[in-house]
C-alpha cells in the first residue's frame, strides 16, 4: 500500500506540473513473462515533430517520460541482446496535462534457447555498476583487453541496396534464412553485431579478438603493416589498425562474398566490401564501437552501425562446436 500510495502522489504532481507546462507524459513498465526488464530503452517519437526523448527503466521495470509536447507517438524498446524482439507502439496519444499509462510486454525472440535468452539479462544486470578510469597501456593508449558483452546498434538505419542485393535479401527471408553459412558451421556475420561475449587481447603489435561462433577469433595488425597488394580473399579479410587519438581505427579488406552482413538481416555482399571499425573505450566498462560498411556492387550508400558494449569482467568465452549436436537444418525442414 505504501508504493502504491506513493506512485499515486508522484503521478497527481506530475499532472499538476505538467498541466501548467502544457505538455504530458507517459509511465508504466517493461516486463517479458518472466518479469520486470531493468535498463531497458524507452524510446518515444513524437509524430509532428520527429524529436526522440528517451528513457530507461529501473531495476523493477518502471519507466517514466515526462514534459513531453502534447500529439502522438512511435513507443520502441529496441531488442536486447538475443533475449526480446524489438517492441513498438503506433499512435500512442500524449496530452497537456496527463501521464499516459503504458504497459510494455516484451516478446522473446530466442525461442527459450538457455545461453543466449535469460544469461543475457542476468549478465547485463550482474556488471551493472562496473565503474572506474580507462584502463591504459605503457605507451598511454587505452587498453581494450576484456570480455565485453556485445551488443546492436539501437536504432540502425535500413540499407540502402542495389535492386540484385534486394532480391537476394527477400529470398533468404522468404526462406526463413535457411542457407545461412552458420547453418553449415560455415563463419556467418563477419561484422562485430552479434549481441554475444567478445574477448579482446590487446598487446602493442596486435589485437586478438575471440568470439562465439565461427572461425571463432580474428587478428588486427597494430604494427605498422598495410595491406597485401595481392590478397587471397577470406572469410574475416585482412585488418590492419592504428590509432587516432584514443581511438583504434580498424580497416579491413580482402572479404570473400560468401558470408552474409550484419546481425538477423541476410545481407550479401560482394568481394568489393570495406569494412572501418572505430572502438573507443571511455571507462574501465564501457566500449564504443562504430562500424562503417563500404562495398558500391551492393550498397547505394555506405551503412553504418554504432553500438555500446559493456565490459563482463567475471565472464569467460566458451567452447562453441558448430558440428556438435546441431539440429538447425533438420529443424528448419531442410532436406
Amino acid at each position: 500500500m505504501r508504493f502504491g500510495w506513493t506512485v499515486g502522489v508522484m503521478v497527481v504532481a506530475a499532472g499538476a506540473v505538467l498541466a501548467q507546462s502544457g505538455n504530458g507524459g507517459l509511465a508504466g513498465t517493461v516486463a517479458t513473462v518472466d518479469g520486470p526488464v531493468a535498463r531497458a530503452t524507452v524510446q518515444a517519437t513524437h509524430g509532428p515533430s520527429g524529436n526522440v526523448f528517451t528513457a530507461t527503466s529501473d531495476t523493477s521495470g518502471r519507466f517514466r517520460l515526462m514534459n513531453l509536447p502534447q500529439g502522438t507517438y512511435e513507443v520502441s524498446v529496441p531488442p536486447i541482446g538475443l533475449t526480446t524482439n524489438r517492441f513498438v507502439r503506433r499512435d500512442v496519444s500524449v496530452e497537456a496535462g496527463k501521464v499516459t499509462a503504458l504497459e510494455i510486454a516484451l516478446v522473446k525472440g530466442n525461442l527459450g534457447v538457455i545461453g543466449d535468452d535469460n544469461a543475457f539479462l542476468t549478465v547485463r544486470s550482474k556488471y551493472a555498476n562496473v565503474r572506474g578510469p580507462t584502463p591504459r597501456m605503457s605507451g598511454g593508449r587505452p587498453d581494450l583487453s576484456g570480455v565485453w558483452n556485445g551488443s546492436i546498434d539501437p536504432n540502425p538505419e535500413a540499407p540502402s541496396l542495389l535492386p540484385w542485393a534486394t532480391d537476394v535479401v527477400n529470398q533468404r527471408r522468404a526462406t526463413a534464412f535457411r542457407d545461412q553459412p552458420s547453418a553449415f558451421c560455415l563463419p556467418d556475420v563477419l561484422t562485430p553485431t552479434i549481441p554475444l561475449f567478445y574477448k579482446f587481447v590487446h598487446t602493442k603489435s596486435i589485437l586478438v579478438l575471440l568470439f562465439e561462433h565461427e572461425p571463432h577469433y580474428r587478428q588486427i595488425f597494430l604494427d605498422g603493416r598495410v595491406h597485401p597488394q595481392q590478397v587471397d580473399p577470406t572469410w574475416m579479410g585482412h585488418s590492419v589498425g592504428k590509432w587516432d587519438g584514443d581511438t583504434l581505427v580498424v580497416d579491413t579488406t580482402g572479404f570473400n562474398d560468401k558470408s552474409w552482413l550484419i546481425f538477423a538481416t541476410g545481407l550479401p555482399h560482394t568481394e568489393m566490401l570495406h569494412m572501418i571499425e572505430r572502438y573507443r573505450r571511455p571507462d574501465l566498462g564501457h566500449l564504443l564501437v562504430d562500424l562503417r560498411l563500404e562495398d558500391p556492387g551492393t550498397f547505394t550508400k555506405p551503412i553504418e552501425r554504432h553500438m555500446t558494449w559493456e565490459l563482463v569482467p567475471g565472464e569467460e568465452i566458451l567452447e562453441s562446436i558448430c558440428t556438435e549436436n546441431n539440429k538447425y537444418l533438420e529443424n528448419a525442414g531442410i532436406k
